[in-house]
């Protein structure tokens, strides 16, 4: 009986190991802030350092604390917008 279990769970692993799965790549949401973008106004492209620096500012920000704090790590919208651009 173990090694029909154990069997079984070797041809799973292996069929599972040779399919390559494709998953979609999350849009990064995070983007600094600047008074165009609180004015409503046109904004400029971002570049990737300038990203990166509000993933920083984000990640250590009293806000996100206190959503961890609050709600842990379920239903979190910065949690999972920070996710979202790994």
């Amino acid at each position: 009986m173990k090694t029909a279990v154990a069997l079984a769970a070797l041809v799973l692993a292996a069929s599972c190991a040779q399919q390559p799965v494709q998953v979609a790549q999350a849009e990064c949401k995070i983007a600094p802030v600047t008074t165009a973008s609180i004015a409503g106004g046109k904004s400029r492209p971002v570049t990737s350092l300038e990203q990166r620096y509000a993933e920083m500012q984000l990640g250590t920000s009293q806000y996100r604390m206190a959503q961890l704090n609050s709600h842990g790590m379920l239903h979190n919208n910065v949690e999972e917008a920070l996710r979202d651009c790994r």
